[in-house]
């Protein structure tokens, strides 16, 4: 049964306190914590929407990765508050397409951000299946409500790698 609170956008999903560990030789937040930092959040994000462990222990289906993009914009320092908001942006008969924030509430700024395509899976066959049907209608209402509110900056991105001008043809 859907609930008020699963239509509200975006969703807070983790809220953590940067440990001394975290922290590399430059003196901030190593780019590996960030990825953590939003996969904790996504895997709070599967449950909240139903996709979680109690799912997959029911259905034997799963999702898993397609594509994954990490946009890093701002340093992290040890001891900075954070805080992830997770969108679910759309969705088709098999894939979902997620968003998410990385805020430093200790500074007042959006730290880095993060958008991925998953796949659902059937575990068994080990290969792609569609999602089904009532949990569709679930996550589209979600969906509905998320586009609902103004666009994450950064949503659709794309790498800009340098031009190799240097390079005579």
């Amino acid at each position: 049964m859907m609930t008020d609170a699963l239509l509200e956008a975006p969703f807070v999903t983790l809220q953590v306190t940067v440990p001394s560990q975290w922290i590399d030789i430059n003196g901030h937040m190593n780019a590996t914590h960030y990825g953590l930092v939003i996969y904790d959040a996504h895997v709070k994000l599967t449950e909240i929407l139903g996709l979680g462990e109690d799912y997959v222990n029911a259905s034997h289906c799963s999702k898993a990765v397609l594509e994954s993009h990490l946009i890093y914009e701002r340093e992290v320092s040890e001891g900075d508050q954070l805080e992830v908001h997770s969108w679910l942006l759309a969705i088709d008969h098999k894939r979902l397409h997620f968003f998410h924030e990385l805020f430093n509430l200790s500074k007042g700024f959006r730290a880095a951000a993060s958008e991925q395509v998953d796949v659902h899976m059937d575990l068994k066959a080990r290969r792609s299946s569609p999602i089904p049907d009532n949990l569709q209608q679930s996550l589209r209402k979600i969906v509905k409500a998320h586009l609902a509110q103004p666009r994450p900056e950064g949503v659709g991105s794309t790498i800009r790698p340098p031009k190799n001008t240097w390079l005579k043809p």
